[in-house]
């Protein structure tokens, strides 16, 4: 897995955006899922931003991860890595082989990339008391997510 992931990373923007399949391939098979991100502030990360910020590459990376993909706001595979290749439903059904070909069970260390200490908040990230507001309601498998490393 951290092979994909680290060839993930040297892939050029092109390649990644080609492969991800955007939320509405994973509302197919998780809808209440769906239907969770959509009413959730990173379904709408972009419209936090003022207006001449939504199109600097700077804010994007965090308020819009897939962009070059045409998609907007922080979409399940901003979390989850693209889904070109785990997006099967038989693929889906196996976590080991969904895991071995870049499906992402994200952390604490995950939502750090974007929620630092030099995020614009009122209130410092709090990943314990913020888990709860992205919970996947239809993935009975889901399991917690790994503990993120001791600071």
């Amino acid at each position: 897995m951290r092979h994909l992931l680290a060839i993930a990373a040297l892939l050029p923007a092109a390649a990644l955006a080609q492969a991800v399949v955007g939320p509405e391939t994973c509302k197919a098979c998780h809808p209440a899922a769906y239907a969770a991100w959509r009413e959730s502030p990173h379904a709408r990360a972009v419209e936090s931003l003022p207006e001449r910020s939504r199109s600097d590459a700077r804010c994007l990376g965090c308020h819009s991860p897939g962009s070059g993909a045409g998609l907007t706001g922080v979409t399940c595979e901003a979390c989850h890595g693209p889904g070109r290749l785990y997006a099967a439903r038989y693929v889906m059904r196996d976590a080991e082989l969904a895991r071995a070909v870049g499906l992402v069970e994200p952390g604490e260390k995950t939502c750090l990339g974007c929620h630092t200490d030099s995020t614009p908040s009122l209130h410092k990230f709090d990943f314990k008391r913020k888990l709860p507001l992205i919970a996947h309601p239809d993935l009975p498998r889901s399991r917690p997510p790994a503990a993120a490393p001791p600071r």
